[in-house]
């Protein structure tokens, strides 16, 4: 694990007391989720992997559904966390998707769910060659990640979209990238700097461009089946008809991919 990694798992160590305010806003629950689950194949019976799970509240919800679920992530306090809430129905490792997933048999898994985990590696091949190979013949993967114009868009312009109405909390995020012009068509680090700009806490990302995203994808031997850009439904709209606006001219922040292997 490189300093990079030590540090991304570092600001996850620090950030259960606040995760379920953060993955419960709405943005999450009322456009993300719903566009995760519209991939999701049916999971009554089926091994279940969710790489990079978190506190285990999604995971939990794949065990309601019928899936025999293996939750994973970098963070030890993730996992701590997942497994005092949700340890009854799932089980939980700590795994870095940096590295394989020596654990994992191969051909165990009839799914792999990975939600927004990708823009925090700087290379994609290692996590992508381990869920073909821990995935059945015939298997799913579904995927959700920073959407490459969303990244770019905000290391470009130094501004991240405010995050008041989005999550119903102000995170104060301040972005300081590396360069300063971003080239699109590289991978590029950088940091997000949440609760104003002397966080002591930053979060490190990876911003990639399309192709990055995909080609990695099918070199691992995977067929793309669907790719989702998350939106606001005319429900969301009536709910919340300025956060809607907003989001309607700008990249969606998230795009969801579905592949089979």
């Amino acid at each position: 694990m490189d300093d990079d990694q030590r540090s991304i798992t570092r600001h996850y160590d620090e950030l259960p007391p606040n995760w379920e305010e953060i993955t419960r806003g709405p943005t999450k629950e009322r456009i993300l989720f719903p566009a995760i689950d519209s991939l999701l194949p049916s999971l009554s019976g089926k091994r279940v992997l969710d790489a990079g799970c978190g506190d285990g509240y999604y995971a939990s919800l794949l065990a309601d559904r019928g899936g025999d679920v293996l939750g994973i992530d970098a963070s030890q306090e993730m996992v701590r966390v997942a497994r005092d809430r949700y340890g009854d129905d799932v089980e939980f490792r700590r795994a870095d998707l940096s590295e394989p997933l020596s654990t994992i048999e191969g051909d165990s898994a009839d799914v792999v769910l990975c939600q927004h985990v990708f823009s925090h590696l700087p290379s994609l091949e290692t996590p992508l060659s381990e869920f073909a190979r821990v995935l059945r013949p015939g298997g799913s993967l579904v995927i959700s990640t920073h959407h490459p114009f969303h990244d770019f868009l905000i290391v470009r312009d130094r501004e991240y979209p405010s995050t008041t109405d989005a999550l119903e909390m102000d995170l104060d995020p301040h972005v300081v990238a590396d360069r300063e012009k971003p080239a699109y068509h590289e991978t590029e680090r950088f940091e997000v700097h949440w609760g104003g700009p002397d966080s002591e806490n930053p979060g490190t990302y990876y911003r990639r461009p399309l192709h990055a995203l995909l080609e990695p994808l099918l070199a691992a031997g995977f067929d793309l089946s669907d790719l989702v850009e998350p939106e606001p439904t005319e429900e969301f709209q009536g709910d919340y008809p300025e956060l809607a606006r907003e989001l309607r001219h700008r990249p969606s922040r998230s795009v969801c991919l579905r592949a089979e292997r």
